[in-house]
């Protein structure tokens, strides 16, 4: 185990707490997993399935066009949760600061900070620290997609929570996941935002994309892909009217160009929000793309 430190404007993470029994597993709730000074501590959510081995774990992050949701309220991660501890994986369900708390990066060193608390604590809550993974839709899908092209870039890691484990991942799926902020259209007009005559990715950067052409660049995640990136599969409506599918387009076309994996599912007429019969079939096949390159992973241990 390497050496773990935190900086000086955080508080110290907190151990695991005591685990609650669940259906086939326990639950580690309300964990910690970072205290920064002038900001409410970040909370985890950490499901654990009964089984013989250290249990792959996939973190599961809610979307919410980076303003709004919970990982206790996000009704496709609970879903999700049911799926995978059913599989025998493990699941971490973090918060992470919205757009009108922070701006970018802070969302990336959140997430970051949920990774490498599992890691260091991966003995202790029953979890293989070499098998990580993420999982999320829309601007959730674009932090885990963000995990998967960055996890060796050091300028984007942060010192938020631990520092000094690796917050890498061995792989993604993202569901309607914004990938180019340059190119994002307006809200939509059933969107709360247009309400409101808001755009929340002008929230994310603190200002529209073309005042900030440098942060906006540093928050595209497919200026990031390299031969490295972790294995990512994209899946996206080709009637997304919030995240046009040439955002996925770009995304597939920058892992082709650098030769990673990377797995695309254009659904027919699916809009934003996946149906019930959409999100359940690829769900299965989600988990199947996880089952297939978690299963001789060896990822970082610490």
């Amino acid at each position: 185990m390497g050496s773990v430190t935190v900086a000086d404007d955080q508080l110290p993470p907190s151990a695991p707490p005591a685990a609650t029994a669940t259906a086939g597993g326990r639950c580690y709730q309300d964990i910690v997993f970072a205290q920064t000074i002038g900001y409410r501590p970040l909370l985890m959510d950490l499901h654990v399935p009964e089984r013989d081995e250290a249990a792959p774990v996939i973190m599961c992050i809610y979307g919410g066009g980076f303003a709004m949701g919970s990982h206790k309220t996000d009704r496709p991660g609970a879903y999700l949760t049911r799926r995978l501890v059913a599989e025998g994986f493990a699941v971490a369900r973090p918060q992470y600061r919205h757009s009108r708390e922070a701006r970018f990066p802070a969302q990336v060193h959140d997430v970051k900070a949920a990774v490498r608390w599992l890691r260091h604590h991966a003995a202790d809550v029953g979890i293989d620290p070499g098998r990580i993974a993420a999982w999320g839709s829309s601007s959730g899908g674009y932090l885990a997609t963000m995990l998967a092209v960055t996890g060796g870039t050091a300028r984007l890691e942060g010192t938020v929570g631990l520092v000094g484990p690796s917050s890498a991942i061995q792989a993604a799926v993202a569901w309607s996941a914004p990938v180019n902020i340059t190119r994002l259209p307006p809200p939509p007009a059933e969107s709360p935002f247009h309400r409101l005559g808001a755009d929340p990715h002008d929230w994310l950067l603190a200002g529209r994309a073309e005042d900030h052409p440098e942060l906006a660049t540093e928050a595209t995640t497919s200026t990031h892909v390299s031969l490295g990136s972790s294995p990512l599969i994209l899946v996206h409506g080709d009637a997304d009217t919030a995240i046009p599918i040439e955002q996925p387009e770009e995304m597939v076309s920058a892992y082709e160009r650098a030769g990673a994996v990377v797995d695309f599912a254009p659904i027919p007429g699916a809009d934003h929000v996946f149906d019930d019969a959409t999100r359940e079939a690829q769900a299965t096949a989600g988990i199947s793309f996880l089952l297939n390159y978690l299963a001789g992973a060896e990822g970082p241990k610490n």
